[in-house]
């Protein structure tokens, strides 16, 4: 695979769902199989996580109807039931839904993975905001993969974002210049809690005209579980948002670079949480630091290809920036499903499928 599709979205909330589910309907049914053997491995039956969604319904419809609507045409135009389309949207929330139960002598589950790192003009070659991260999880994810081209309409710039098919939003960037990439956290506030799904306040996010928007969608979204949003904007800000159900902690670029892995970076944070992924995900110390380290030597001249070196670093590998597919406790294969570049600016985004492969980039334009 050297590329992920493109479907174009535009009209109405439920033309563009019809829209998306027609033509990422293979993959649609693709992850709700790769999700129900997974949810099975961590004590959730099919059966309970639709109950589980029909909850989570509840809030987002009243949270947003409109983005209801888009997932109601997902549903119709991939012909599956509207709670297994919100399972792919809620895919974390319901997942670990039981992880709180879990006995300390049992065998940690995988946890959501990632290594992010935002570059801002002040450090960059050509003056440019450039965002970037690996997305590690499931390798088998990387069949899942579609990007979405939304067309602007009247509440909402245009967007490009490359998503799990049948989610609202995941990694990507607007026609206003705002990016944002989401890296998982655990902590103790996690596990059994109602909420919006991530995918959907993402989209809010990337909806958002002004960065001051972006920011107080998430901030004030009634969220179920932890991440870790960077938000930038190509006129040179950006921040890293550490957003759990109840807090979040803020932090901003060190000499121009905002680099991001797995735990909590937050001294506040380390004092009021108990951080669950360091035990899951111990590397998560090293893959941050190592590509902040790359990032300070060449502040000043970093450019597109100075982040896809960075986050290509294979230190410890298979436990790396650039993950090897691994197995994981309680038996998850993960690995780098994709690393992500962008320059929102130029309206561009390049994508590299499995890079422990080999990366092998496409770039996607906005306004293609």
């Amino acid at each position: 695979m050297t590329a992920f599709p493109t479907i174009r979205l535009a009209g109405g909330p439920l033309e563009r769902g019809v829209q998306h589910g027609r033509q990422a309907a293979d993959r649609i049914a693709l992850a709700l199989d790769l999700y129900r053997t997974e949810f099975a491995h961590k004590g959730v039956e099919w059966d309970e996580a639709l109950a589980l969604a029909s909850e989570f319904l509840t809030h987002m419809r009243a949270y947003d109807a409109e983005l209801v609507t888009e997932l109601e045409g997902i549903a119709q135009g991939a012909r599956q039931a509207l709670p297994a389309i919100v399972i792919i949207n809620a895919r974390t929330e319901i997942m670990y839904w039981k992880a709180g139960k879990q006995k300390a002598r049992e065998p940690l589950a995988a946890a959501d993975e990632c290594t992010s790192a935002v570059a801002t003009p002040d450090v960059t070659l050509d003056q440019r905001m450039l965002h970037a991260m690996n997305w590690d999880w499931q390798v088998d994810c990387a069949d899942l993969i579609v990007v979405l081209n939304i067309a602007a309409t009247d509440q909402s710039p245009a967007i490009l974002t490359s998503v799990e098919a049948g989610q609202l939003a995941r990694h990507g960037f607007n026609g206003a210049g705002i990016a944002i990439t989401i890296n998982g956290l655990h902590s103790s506030q996690d596990y059994g809690r109602f909420g919006i799904p991530s995918p959907m306040i993402r989209r809010r996010m990337l909806m958002s005209t002004r960065l001051s928007m972006a920011m107080y969608a998430l901030n004030n979204a009634p969220r179920a579980f932890s991440h870790y949003v960077a938000v930038s904007h190509a006129g040179g800000e950006a921040f890293g948002i550490e957003a759990t159900p109840d807090d979040l902690f803020i932090l901003s670029p060190r000499n121009g670079i905002l680099a991001h892995a797995n735990h909590f970076q937050s001294p506040i944070a380390q004092l009021k949480l108990t951080d669950l992924n360091i035990a899951r995900l111990p590397e998560t110390l090293y893959r941050e630091r190592r590509v902040t380290r790359q990032l300070e030597k060449a502040a000043g001249s970093i450019t597109v290809d100075t982040l896809k070196s960075a986050l290509a670093d294979s230190y410890g590998s298979p436990d790396a920036v650039c993950r090897s597919p691994s197995q994981r406790p309680g038996g998850m294969i993960t690995g780098t499903v994709y690393t992500l570049v962008m320059d929102a600016g130029a309206k561009s985004m390049w994508l590299a499928p499995r890079p422990y492969l080999g990366a092998h980039y496409t770039e996607y334009r906005l306004d293609a």
